[in-house]
C-alpha cells in the first residue's frame, strides 16, 4: 500500500509532502518535499489567523486555494517518483490550523478549524483523502492535540530507555514514552512557543524567513528583563493535557510584548538571543515540572536544525540529546508520516487519538473520508 501525508503547520512554511510505503503495518518514507509558500499567500493565511485582521471571505477562498497548494505538492512529490496518481491509495491530510480553541472560553465552546478542502484533493487527484483528524477527539473531551504521539509511539517506544520526543515547529510540543510504555501511558502536550515568535521577530528585525542555524542567536545574549517576563507566561505552568497554537502567540501579542518592553533600546541580536533562550527555557520548564524521569530526549521539526537551540537544551538537561535526524528518521516529515499513519487507521475502522495526551474521554476514529468522486461501484 502507498499513500501521501500532507501538512501545514504553524510555521506557516509551506506544504510538507511525503510518500509512506505501508507493509504489515510498518511505514517506510520513500520521498519527502517541501513546497514552500511564496510570501504574498504566507502573508494571506497569517492575516487570516489574526482575529483584528481576518475575513470571512478570505478564510473561505483560503480553504480552497489551500486544496490546490495540496494538490500541487502531490503532483511535485510523484514527479520525483515512479509513480502516478492511480499508484496511491490513500492521502492523509492535516490541512493548515486556522483556529484550535480546546477549552471553552467567553462564551464559545471547544473547537477547531484546519482549512485545506479534501473535495478538491480527491477531485483532482482521483484518490480517497482522509482529513479533519481533530474535530473528534475535540467532540471526545480532549484538546484534539496532540494527534502525533500515536504514530511517534509504533516507532520509537524503547523497553531500556525512557524517551522524551520533543517536536520544535511553531508550536513546542512533546511526547513522553517511558521505557516499556504501553499506549495508555503515553503523555503529551504542547510546551509553549517553538519557532513562532523567532521567525516572527527575525522577519522583523533582520527580514529572513528564520535564523539558518541559529547563527543570529549565537551573536547576541539573554535579555534578564525580557526573559523574566516571558518565563511569567501562563501557558507554559497549565498542567497537561493541553494546547496551543497562533492563537496564544500571535502577532498582537508580539508587538504589544515588543512595545511594553521597549524593544527598541536594544540590540536586535540580543532580541533574538532572549526569544529563542525562552523557546528553551519553556521546554525545559515543562520536563522539570511534568515529566522528571527521562533518559534521551530526541528533537524534530525545524527548531532541530538551530544550533542555538541544541546547546542551550544540552546546557540544561542531564542526559543525552540527539536530533531525529541523527537516529536515521526525517525530522522535517515527522508529521506528514503522523498523518498517514492516523489515516491508516482510519481507514481500518481503528481508533487512533491517545486519552492519556489529548484528555478525551473516549478511544476514537479520527478524520473523514472524502471519496474519489468520479469512482463507481
Amino acid at each position: 500500500m502507498l499513500a501521501i501525508g500532507l501538512m501545514s503547520g504553524t510555521s506557516l512554511d509551506g506544504v510538507d509532502a511525503c510518500l509512506v510505503r505501508i507493509e504489515n503495518n510498518q511505514y517506510k518514507l520513500e520521498k519527502f518535499i517541501t513546497l514552500p509558500y511564496d510570501e504574498d499567500f504566507k502573508e494571506k493565511i497569517a492575516r487570516n489567523l489574526n482575529n483584528d485582521t481576518a475575513k470571512l471571505q478570505e478564510i473561505c477562498s483560503l480553504n480552497f486555494e489551500l486544496g490546490y497548494w495540496f494538490v500541487k505538492a502531490i503532483d511535485i512529490l510523484l514527479e520525483n517518483t515512479s509513480y502516478q496518481y492511480n499508484d496511491i491509495d490513500f492521502v492523509a491530510s492535516h490541512g493548515q490550523t486556522i483556529w484550535h480553541n480546546p477549552r471553552p472560553i467567553n462564551g464559545l465552546i471547544p473547537s477547531t478549524l484546519q482549512i485545506g478542502e479534501p473535495s478538491v484533493i480527491a477531485y483532482h487527484t482521483g484518490i480517497k483523502t482522509i482529513a479533519n483528524f481533530r474535530a473528534m477527539d475535540i467532540v471526545a473531551g480532549g484538546e484534539g492535540a496532540p494527534l502525533v504521539p500515536f504514530s511517534e509511539y509504533l516507532i520509537f517506544k524503547n523497553n531500556h530507555k525512557n524517551r522524551i520526543l520533543q517536536n520544535i515547529g511553531g508550536i513546542g510540543n512533546l511526547t513522553y514514552l517511558k521505557k516499556g510504555c504501553q499506549l495508555d501511558e503515553i503523555i503529551a502536550f504542547d510546551t509553549g512557543p517553538g519557532n513562532v515568535m523567532i521567525d516572527y521577530f527575525i522577519k522583523k528585525y533582520f527580514n529572513l524567513p528564520y535564523d539558518k542555524d541559529g547563527n543570529i542567536a549565537f551573536k547576541g545574549h539573554v535579555i534578564e528583563e525580557v526573559i523574566n517576563y516571558l518565563m511569567q507566561d501562563k501557558f507554559i505552568y497549565h498542567k497537561p493535557p493541553k494546547s496551543t497554537g497562533r492563537e496564544q502567540y500571535s502577532v498582537n501579542f508580539m508587538e504589544n510584548l515588543a512595545c511594553k518592553l521597549n524593544f527598541s533600546k536594544y540590540p536586535k541580536e540580543d532580541i533574538i538571543t532572549t526569544i529563542t533562550e525562552f523557546t528553551v527555557r519553556s521546554i525545559v520548564y515543562n520536563y522539570r515540572a511534568f515529566i522528571k524521569n527521562y533518559d534521551e530526549v530526541i528533537v524534530s521539526g525545524g527548531g532541530s536544525h538551530n544550533q542555538y537551540i541544541l546547546s542551550r537544551l544540552k546546557h540544561f538537561l542531564n542526559c543525552s540529546v540527539f536530533t531525529q535526524n541523527e537516529l536515521g528518521y526525517n525530522s522535517d516529515a515527522k508529521e506528514a508520516i503522523a498523518f498517514v499513519v492516523l489515516g491508516h487507521m482510519t481507514l481500518q475502522n481503528k481508533p487512533s487519538n491517545v486519552p492519556s495526551a489529548t484528555g478525551a474521554k473516549d478511544h476514537v476514529i479520527l478524520g473523514n473520508i472524502t471519496y474519489n468522486p468520479r469512482k463507481k461501484g
